[in-house]
């Protein structure tokens, strides 16, 4: 298990050195995300799902998980909010403090992960945590961060956030797979999706390693406000998740999904997310998005760990 993190640390450490050394500036890793976000992982994603056969049982299990990442998203949001009051934050903060710590990267490394170590059921299992995610910030996390603004957003323009191309391929890839219109596809594009596809672990990697290079790690944990919250984030959310999961007669390559999707750090699209909806913010957004990508690190190792023991 351990060899394998080392590659996927190994990404990272990449990511790390080229932007240190200013290999990959900041412009570059921009576009990077772009195309891990708009190409790569809609590409995974597709793929994924397709080779996957759907019954009604497993459809149902899909959107009751993504409906359980919506929800802990809602949760886990308002708790940590609370959290931030108590520990003295500015009002102004309490927004993006809220829909910064309740996502999860379960897309640039949560579907690496599942598709390093459980293959093509483990990333199916994965994606409907990322489409919750998606329903997350597009629905509730954009309303919250504009205010009184946000209140007054029709559902025409809440559809046109949906539209994305990752919430869009999910749903292609359900449609294809449970229709059989797949068996029409040539197979010379589903290849060339699965290239693509395969290109979204690297990529990510690598932009989130770029990303703590950009900042650099001594200088991210002096910030001790982002520091003291996004160490109780990266424990609380799959502690509680564990402590949850362990009661739930759920099949265990499940559980173990689930726990991993809750050890993921903060979304990484939520600084943008934060600097284009919110009212201030995207600095701290981003230390925290960081710290939690640096603490999981050792997180996830000891998730799946757990999970062989308790599942």
């Amino acid at each position: 298990m351990f060899e394998r993190f080392f590659v996927l640390f190994a990404m990272v450490g990449v990511g790390y050195y080229a932007n240190r050394k200013n290999i990959i500036t900041s412009a570059i890793n921009t576009g990077i995300g772009s195309l891990v976000m708009k190409l790569t992982c809609p590409a995974l994603l597709f793929v994924t799902i397709v080779s996957n056969e759907i019954d009604s049982k497993r459809l149902k299990v899909f959107f009751m998980l993504a409906a359980a990442q919506y929800a802990a998203s809602l949760i886990g949001g308002k708790v940590m909010r609370a959290y931030s009051r108590a520990r003295g934050w500015q009002d102004k903060y309490f927004a993006m403090l809220e829909v910064t710590t309740a996502t999860t990267n379960n897309g640039f490394i949560g579907l690496p992960i599942a598709m390093m170590f459980f293959g093509q059921a483990g990333a199916f299992y994965m994606s409907p945590g990322f489409l919750g995610i998606h329903l997350y910030v597009w629905t509730y996390a954009v309303r919250v961060l504009q205010g009184e603004k946000g209140k007054n957003a029709s559902l025409k323009e809440t559809l046109e956030k949906l539209l994305n191309p990752n919430c869009v391929m999910v749903f292609a890839g359900l449609i294809f797979s449970l229709t059989g219109l797949i068996h029409f596809v040539p197979n010379c594009i589903l290849e060339s999706m699965s290239t693509l596809g395969g290109m979204s672990t690297p990529l990510s990697l690598i932009y989130i390693g770029a990303l703590a290079g950009n900042e650099g790690i001594s200088k991210l944990i002096q910030h001790r406000d982002s520091l003291d919250i996004s160490l109780i984030r990266s424990i609380a959310f799959p502690a509680a998740a564990l402590a949850l999961l362990w009661v739930l007669p759920v099949d265990p390559l499940i559980k173990t999904i689930c726990l991993v999707s809750m050890a993921c750090p903060c979304a990484a699209i939520m600084p943008m997310v934060v600097e284009q909806y919110g009212d201030g913010g995207k600095e701290k957004s981003s230390e925290i998005t960081l710290l939690t990508t640096f603490f999981s690190m050792g997180i996830m190792p000891l998730c799946l760990w757990l999970a062989e023991i308790c599942f």
